[in-house]
């Protein structure tokens, strides 16, 4: 069979979609090949590249089409520094990543592209990208992140099959307002309206078994906050009260505390108590992903306040003294665990 012109075949994309634009109840494969006169093994590649494109989804035998045509990127022309700046934001990108993700493959690729033209930066971008392939697939990934990133693009309900932590799983529909990334356990967060509980809610993408696409739209609430949501947060979890964590850290790390802007609210104090410490104050929503950042250094850090915080982590660190073989009372804790960090 002879080879269809470039041309001829962008023709023939857009012919489908088109016809699909005209059906608003969708069409199968069968029949926009037989509107179109191709035939179907053609007609299943070119879904499949239009789908690739985000112009085209479907809904269980159904193919429809997605406004793409509102859709208008401009081109992006940024200075050397900016350049430097997104890839460091690519960098990012694959290190918060831990499952493949071809949508953001073929993103660096073209980036590689651009960057390459004018910069020395093409090969590094490559290099990025083919990290992220060598990370593990997981079935249905890729179509979930579609679905979800889709919804949120084109402002369409997601009915979504979740598995939470704990409990059982539960089925819900979800307007996501906002998709926030966490370096926390690598995850990603849909923030929204979910069905289930008439209310907005956050799901980690990760736990999502299941994502189809709906044609019903919704519009983004005038009170949102978007971003803005986030403000009383540590990292993902959020709400309007707040509750205020002390930390008190030794001289050994002290200087580190103090070189980086952990959040907003923070406040770094010296401790009145003990030489050479410092207090970190912050005001957080829920401590619940702040508790690993805790956790992560080790006997250098110590919480204050709330009461409630100190003992549960309090009561963490007897039960990893026990793990490394300690037998003693709860008073000589913290000097094994001083040896423990130490060593």
């Amino acid at each position: 069979m002879p080879r269809i012109a470039d041309g001829d075949k962008r023709a023939r994309l857009d012919r489908v979609y088109i016809l699909l634009k005209r059906h608003e109840d969708g069409l199968t494969t069968q029949e926009i090949a037989g509107h179109l006169n191709l035939e179907r093994r053609t007609v299943d590649n070119y879904l499949i590249e239009l789908e690739t494109e985000g112009r085209v989804y479907k809904e269980g035998k159904y193919w429809l089409p997605l406004p793409y045509d509102s859709i208008a990127l401009r081109r992006l022309e940024p200075s050397p520094e900016e350049a430097v700046a997104l890839y460091l934001a690519v960098r990012l990108l694959v290190k918060q990543s831990d499952k493949r993700n071809e949508v953001a493959e073929t993103m660096l690729y073209k980036l590689a592209q651009i960057l390459g033209d004018d910069l020395r930066l093409g090969e590094d971008v490559i290099h990025a990208a083919k990290f992220l392939a060598d990370r593990p697939v997981e079935a249905d990934y890729q179509d979930i992140f579609k679905a979800i990133v889709r919804g949120y693009i084109y402002r369409r309900l997601v009915q979504i099959t979740y598995a939470p932590y704990q409990g059982s799983v539960f089925e819900t529909t979800i307007a996501p307002y906002l998709l926030e990334p966490s370096g926390i356990g690598y995850s990603t967060y849909i923030i929204g309206h979910s069905s289930i509980v008439n209310s907005l809610r956050t799901y980690k993408l990760e736990r999502i078994q299941r994502a189809q696409l709906l044609r019903d739209s919704f519009e983004v609430p005038e009170d949102f906050p978007g971003i803005d949501i986030l403000r009383n947060a540590w990292a993902i979890y959020h709400g309007e009260t707040v509750v205020r964590v002390v930390l008190r850290f030794n001289p050994q790390v002290a200087r580190r505390v103090r070189e980086t802007t952990w959040h907003p609210s923070q406040q770094i104090v010296r401790d009145p108590e003990q030489d050479g410490f410092i207090q970190l104050h912050v005001d957080v929503a829920n401590t619940t992903d702040l508790k690993p950042w805790i956790r992560g250094w080790g006997a250098a850090c110590e919480v204050l306040e709330p009461v409630s915080l100190r003992q549960e982590l309090a009561g963490e660190a007897r039960q990893l003294a026990r793990a490394y073989g300690w037998q003693g009372d709860n008073d000589d804790t913290t000097a094994i665990l001083n040896d423990i960090f130490r060593s």
